[in-house]
């Protein structure tokens, strides 16, 4: 069962560890807690619309990580240490003088730049999880009606990954029915209706909440007051220590990645323990 939550928790959540990961700046940490965050969003058991949202960031992850690692290795500027393999060189002009293409990539170039893609990785898939676990409809409730223009302007950011996932879906699936070949030609042929469409979809959104006078009047009736309650305060108690506290401590490697991996599942557990005790109660 997924535990319940303020619409703004997920997204704290997220923050404070793109904080930490950033603060952290570890090979290690980077990878952890790619792992982490796909196991929570396995554990979560996220509805089928908002398992494939995150899915899609999974997908931005690994091309992401792709394409930094094939441009270190292809570009970059000589750097010292033990060369694991040498590509052929191409001499460029003086003006890129200090770049080059091809040549010995050695291990710390290769270490760098796997650094640098597992962080942005990581990122990416935290935000992933932030918006599939939230909802952002939810989240503009609880958003001051002094920020009305913030709030439709975040929700439009929030809501085009999603679309543009079942935007591929339901485009893919339109070709298959007319019979059209399912391959590259295919995804060329239908990169404008999937941007047309998800945008079109995050623009109706807008209209519909300037129709009904969002941000007009300064008290908003709500139905259901979306309530940031103690057990949101406590989920977040370890992975805010994670962000502030624990990258200026000096510990050990291993105790460092059991720290953080506790650190990042514990509001996932603590809320889902909470909820449990709130059915038995």
């Amino acid at each position: 069962m997924q535990p319940v939550a303020h619409p703004a928790f997920w997204w704290l959540w997220a923050v404070c560890l793109v904080v930490a990961l950033i603060r952290f700046d570890s090979l290690h940490i980077s990878a952890l807690a790619t792992l982490l965050i796909v196991a929570i969003a396995r554990w979560l058991r996220l509805p089928d619309h908002r398992w494939r949202i995150f899915r899609f960031s999974l997908v931005i992850a690994g091309l992401a990580v792709a394409i930094r690692i094939l441009t270190a290795i292809l570009i970059g500027v000589p750097m010292p240490g033990r060369a694991v393999f040498t590509l052929p060189e191409v001499q460029l002009p003086e003006l890129f003088v200090g770049i080059r293409i091809g040549g010995p990539v050695t291990v710390d170039r290769l270490g760098g730049a796997s650094s640098e893609a597992l962080l942005f990785a990581a990122l990416i898939l935290a935000f992933g999880l932030a918006n599939a676990a939230s909802t952002s409809t939810r989240l503009l409730r609880v958003i001051p009606s002094r920020l009305y223009g913030i709030g439709i302007a975040a929700t439009l950011a929030a809501t085009i990954t999603p679309q543009l996932a079942q935007s591929v879906r339901r485009t893919r699936n339109a070709q298959l029915l007319r019979g059209q070949a399912d391959g590259l030609r295919s995804w060329r042929r239908s990169g404008t209706p999937i941007l047309e469409d998800s945008l079109a979809r995050s623009i109706d959104l807008a209209a519909a909440l300037e129709a009904r006078g969002y941000g007009r009047s300064n008290q908003i009736s709500r139905y259901r007051t979306e309530k940031w309650r103690s057990v949101d305060s406590v989920g977040l108690l370890a992975i805010s220590y994670l962000a502030l506290i624990a990258p200026s401590l000096t510990i050990p490697l291993a105790l460092t990645r059991l720290v953080f991996g506790v650190a990042v599942c514990a509001p996932t557990v603590i809320k889902f323990l909470a909820s449990e005790m709130s059915l038995w109660s």
